[in-house]
């Protein structure tokens, strides 16, 4: 185990205030430019009182804080968050991250840490888990996962029979664009501004002093932005964003697992498929749960993401 790190640590937070400056620099590498981020009338349609910012922006600034504090040391292993708030203009958030545990597992030097981000009142917007693998001579990351199984749920409010078909078929596979270092670049830009993004992420000369021994992206580095056949709001099951009860939808949260880096050059595939569906009473009535799952290989058939995203509808 490391020396330097034990259960108890706290890591550095990472704190911006966010407006369009932020969003639309986010929007522009992850394709993200949606109404409900754009627009207080489509928001408000929605049933939110304003224009809100971006989940996986704040999903990028704990990818943040725990890069800086890895500094090299290892890399993300796995990074599970949890919508529970909006981020609306000019809220301060503050990314927060405690190590939970310290141990070997498969082999690996494993930390766990909780995570969250907190906004100027101290509410809590996105309560995390990650787990971090420290590097021991050559990097190595975990094992591959199995593929999950699937339930056969009952039809409810808004969960219908044809959802629930799609359950286990997994759609075709789509093909990104050539991943260029300049992507990488300006990923870590949007997510860093207004500061200068790392050395590692732009400079090749510093990053193959690092782990990989070049440039590699950030670990939730999307490699589909802007490829018109990725589109996961128009995956079979999803239903866009709509004012209707069971159209209106929310983020309501991500779990990423991590193995082979994405590099300049990679060519990355992605399959997904709806693995659960199922139904509960919220504060906002009935709500239903779409669970899907995206496996991303390279062009060496390394897997590199396995991404599974939780969708509302209410």
């Amino acid at each position: 185990m490391s020396d330097d790190i034990r259960v108890g640590d706290e890591i550095p937070s990472f704190v911006r205030v966010t407006d369009f400056a932020e969003w639309n620099r986010y929007a522009a590498v992850n394709d993200e430019f949606i109404g409900i981020h754009m627009s207080a009338d489509v928001a408000q349609a929605a049933g939110q009182p304003d224009v809100f910012g971006m989940g996986n922006l704040r999903i990028a600034y704990a990818h943040n804080a725990l890069h800086d504090w890895l500094a090299g040391r290892g890399d993300i292993a796995e990074f599970a968050c949890q919508f529970r708030g909006l981020n609306f203009r000019g809220d301060e958030l503050t990314t927060w991250g405690r190590v939970t545990a310290v141990e070997a597992r498969g082999g690996l030097r494993c930390v766990d840490l909780e995570m969250g981000v907190r906004n100027q009142r101290d509410e809590e917007t996105m309560p995390a888990t990650a787990t971090v693998v420290l590097f021991d001579g050559a990097p190595r990351m975990p094992e591959p996962p199995p593929a999950p199984s699937v339930p056969t749920p009952e039809p409810g409010v808004h969960l219908d029979p044809t959802t629930i078909a799609m359950l286990g078929v997994p759609t075709e596979p789509v093909v990104a664009y050539p991943v260029d270092a300049s992507d990488i670049r300006r990923w870590a830009q949007a997510v860093y501004y207004p500061q200068t993004a790392p050395a590692e992420f732009v400079d090749a000369a510093v990053a193959v002093a690092g782990p990989w021994g070049g440039i590699v992206s950030a670990r939730d580095f999307n490699p589909f932005a802007w490829v018109e056949a990725y589109r996961p709001d128009v995956y079979p099951w999803m239903r866009g964003v709509g004012s209707e009860p069971g159209t209106r939808v929310l983020n309501g949260g991500q779990r990423n697992r991590s193995f082979a880096p994405i590099r300049p050059g990679d060519v990355i595939t992605s399959v997904a498929t709806l693995v659960d569906a199922f139904e509960k009473e919220g504060k906002l009535g009935p709500m239903m749960f779409l669970v899907d799952e995206s496996r991303f290989t390279n062009q060496h058939d390394d897997l590199v993401r396995v991404a599974t995203r939780t969708s509302i509808y209410y």
